[in-house]
């Protein structure tokens, strides 16, 4: 069964691993060596996401999460407090989606060293998921057999099911207008800021109803504080359960910069507005919720059926054929210096994946 000493170490390990977007080798390194030593046969795919096989009885399994952590995320110190697992308050703890990659690892031990019997199991941990999701689109789907599974990277306790998550619109868009000197011929530039400016203003932004939102994260633009800035960066996105709402937003973005640039025909404003994933919605009856309702039950926990306005791995793979259902980590406060995790919640990650996996 789980063990609580090991499944913390196993996690501050890897949390000591720096593995932000794009540098995930170190980590990559580690995880597939415990894999190995478990009797895995170990590949990775040509983005380097890994994908793990184990033979056993019955319909193979799913088991995901993803190696990758958001900044500040360098140099991590975890510190353990009694129950509760934080960073010294300089970074993030990197739990999400470390404590995800331990919950399958424990899990996996525990059913190795028992010597269970199991189903087959198919373990993927992706990389860039925090950069877009950018592992999973890139998985070579053809190695999965496996059209069920689980994917530990939501927030909270494992019994919270997402069983309904968004489509995302990413938006980009590029604002050219034209240096001058500030103080000596203002009137001759075009600035690019003012009219991000007054797209900003423009644009419906921040919760518009219970399923869509809206925000632009990122603007960047000019060099010094005398020069007319000529170029403008903005960074957002669109996100809605609903594709009919995600549409409709999407061409309000686009009339609006529209209509701005229109006021500034001697500048160009280029935007691009790309769908990153799919929304999905599944029933307390699909059988994926089914066996997850069913091994939360065996050790003693309720399901929590609901629904996000992130995104995930899961939405990936539910496109392509997989229902990977989203279940919580133990782990608060995603994405920020204040983020925790509760060790005995991540535990019960743990038993509840060793449930699955054996769950003849």
């Amino acid at each position: 069964m789980a063990d609580r000493e090991r499944l913390t170490k196993t996690l501050m390990d890897l949390i000591r691993i720096d593995s932000p977007t794009g540098e995930e080798d170190a980590v990559d390194r580690e995880v597939s060596v415990r894999l190995q030593a478990l009797g895995f046969q170990v590949y990775h795919d040509s983005f380097q996401n890994i994908i793990a096989k184990l033979d056993g009885q019955g319909e193979p399994v799913i088991l995901s999460a993803h190696l990758d952590t958001v900044e500040p995320g360098r140099g991590i110190t975890p510190v353990l407090e009694g129950d509760i697992l934080r960073s010294d308050g300089t970074t993030i703890l990197g739990g999400d989606c470390k404590a995800g990659v331990t919950i399958v690892l424990e899990a996996l031990t525990a059913v190795v060293e028992s010597r269970a019997p199991h189903l087959p199991i198919e373990v993927v941990f992706t990389r860039a998921e925090e950069g877009g999701l950018v592992g999973i689109h890139n998985l070579e789907f053809s190695r999965l057999s496996a059209t069920r599974g689980v994917v530990f990277d939501g927030e909270g306790k494992v019994n919270r099911l997402t069983l309904a998550a968004p489509s995302q619109n990413v938006v980009t868009a590029h604002i050219q207008g034209r240096a001058s000197h500030a103080g000596v011929e203002p009137e001759k530039g075009i600035s690019a800021l003012l009219i991000a400016a007054k797209i900003l203003t423009q644009l419906p932004l921040g919760r518009i109803d219970e399923e869509t939102t809206a925000n632009i994260g990122r603007l960047e633009g000019g060099l010094k504080r005398n020069i007319i800035p000529e170029k403008a960066f903005l960074d957002g996105e669109i996100r809605s359960r609903d594709r009919g709402k995600l549409d409709q937003y999407s061409q309000q973005f686009r009339e609006v910069f529209d209509r701005v640039a229109a006021e500034y025909p001697e500048a160009r404003v280029s935007l691009d507005i790309r769908n990153s994933y799919q929304a999905y919605h599944l029933e307390g009856s699909d059988p994926s919720v089914e066996m997850i309702a069913r091994a939360l039950e065996r050790v003693g926990l309720v399901p929590s059926l609901e629904s996000s306005g992130g995104g995930s791995d899961a939405n990936v793979f539910i496109e392509n054929g997989i229902t990977a259902l989203p279940v919580g980590i133990g782990v608060h406060s995603f994405h920020t210096k204040d983020e925790t995790a509760v060790i005995s919640e991540v535990l019960q990650g743990a038993e509840v994946c060793e449930q699955i996996i054996t769950g003849l």
